[in-house]
């Protein structure tokens, strides 16, 4: 920790082009980080253990944040259809990542993808693309403008997510087409959008290792809710 400043280690996007490689983050992780008391640290989507250990080692907590698909044979199925977009030099350098940060007992705070990636390395599922596999009303990939909350997220009680929001309905935003289908092993669910899928997740064994399914980052300025759980995070991570 920097002068009470916790460093929150960021896992960052990928994208290969004929021309050239991008690792990048999206600026809103960046702000929302440090608007609520952090410092920042960007991890490459790349790189040696070594690196990888030394940079884990500089940080108070971790923040898988949102991007493509997890590949479906990290949790033992095949492709299901083309809608997948999958990065797996990503999904190789974020597990390797999660297993320094649980080693070292660091808070895990998982939005979108990272809540995903968060589920999956502990032994969970996923659904595939939401559209083709449930009967769902909600839009869950939702169309522009994108700073709004687009639909609820019911609270369950006797969670910590409840005790931090203090209500059984916030409103959330939506920009995903796959979801937590088995729950890791251990883990339990924290919140539901109305159809029934999962939009939060924790161990109740660990101190703060939650995700979330929406985009706080995106919406904490409009949403109260959304605004505790990046307080929550960071006060974890002193």
């Amino acid at each position: 920790m920097r002068a009470n400043k916790p460093v929150i280690g960021l896992t960052s996007s990928y994208e290969k082009t004929d021309k050239t490689n991008f690792v990048f983050s999206n600026h809103s992780y960046l702000d929302s980080i440090r608007h609520f008391g952090g410092i920042p640290l960007i991890i490459p989507t790349e790189g040696e253990d070594d690196e990888l250990q030394m940079l884990i080692d500089m940080c108070d907590g971790l923040l898988l944040s949102g991007g493509d698909d997890i590949d479906p044979a990290l949790y033992g199925e095949e492709v299901l259809n083309d809608t997948l977009e999958l990065t797996p030099v990503r999904d190789a350098v974020e597990r390797k990542v999660c297993d320094l940060a649980v080693k070292k007992g660091l808070p895990i705070f998982g939005i979108c993808r990272g809540v995903q990636m968060m589920n999956v390395y502990f032994g969970g599922s996923l659904y595939q693309d939401i559209p083709a596999q449930i009967d769902t009303t909600i839009k869950h990939s939702m169309e522009p403008p994108a700073h709004r909350t687009c639909h609820k997220c019911i609270v369950e009680k006797d969670t910590p997510l409840y005790e931090l929001f203090g209500r059984e309905e916030v409103g959330v935003n939506s920009h995903h087409h796959q979801a937590v289908k088995a729950v890791a092993p251990g883990f339990a669910v924290m919140g539901r959008a109305e159809d029934g899928i999962v939009e939060a997740i924790y161990d109740p064994g660990k101190p703060f290792v939650w995700g979330v399914q929406w985009h706080p980052e995106r919406i904490w300025d409009i949403e109260e809710s959304s605004a505790k759980l990046f307080e929550a995070f960071i006060e974890a991570c002193r």
